[in-house]
């Protein structure tokens, strides 16, 4: 068990590629690749003795009805950094375990810990945008310390992360409050209220 804060990371895939981290205040974590929410939920029962101070989900939270089910976000996101459609994915361009499983993991976590603050995250846009892809910059950056055994874990270390700096009020920019009209309000829609904190500007 890790003492202090905790905050839970979540990298929704599907079998064998569903990262689950939980990050405590020292930069210390405990982590696993998990096959579906309901596996990572139990690893993160068996790890917390109390509720995590914050969650974070590599995964769009909320959705668009529009072209491509695009977001105002993710088109920030690709301007800002100059990054592709391939980097920063539309919605409707993703794989279904990672919509339906972080949907549902943030569903079920709700359903143990009622009041647990949630933030969508996009690790690899993070760690490209603030270390050109430098795990020990980030590492460094965030004082961390663990070496991920995967890159699913990773990512679910960075969400993690993403939970601490924001609801810390480090990363004061929610990306989730300026939206196109085509898409759900996260702060009223049936998975509300999400976040998405950014640390830039």
């Amino acid at each position: 068990m890790l003492d202090g804060a905790v905050w839970v990371g979540a990298d929704p895939g599907g079998t064998g590629n569903f990262g689950v981290a939980i990050l405590g205040d020292y930069g210390q974590s405990q982590t696993s690749c998990m096959n579906c929410a309901d596996e990572a939920i139990e690893f993160v029962l068996s790890h917390l003795a109390r509720t995590p101070s914050g969650v974070g989900v590599d995964a769009p939270l909320w959705w668009s009805s529009g072209p491509s089910g695009d977001r105002q976000a993710d088109q920030w996101l690709r301007g800002k950094y100059r990054l592709s459609g391939g980097q920063v994915q539309a919605t409707n361009s993703l794989r279904g375990a990672a919509l339906v499983q972080g949907a549902l993991f943030v569903q079920r976590i709700r359903e143990i810990y009622p009041d647990v603050p949630v933030t969508e995250s996009h690790p690899k846009a993070l760690l490209k945008a603030l270390t050109q892809s430098d795990w020990a910059a980030f590492a460094r950056r965030f004082r961390l310390r663990m070496v991920p055994a995967s890159d699913h874990e990773r990512d679910a270390v960075i969400a993690a992360v993403s939970a601490r700096e924001g609801f810390e009020k480090r990363w004061l920019h929610d990306l989730s409050t300026e939206r196109l009209s085509s898409e759900q309000d996260p702060r009223s829609y049936w998975l509300a209220p999400v976040h998405y904190f950014w640390p830039e500007e």
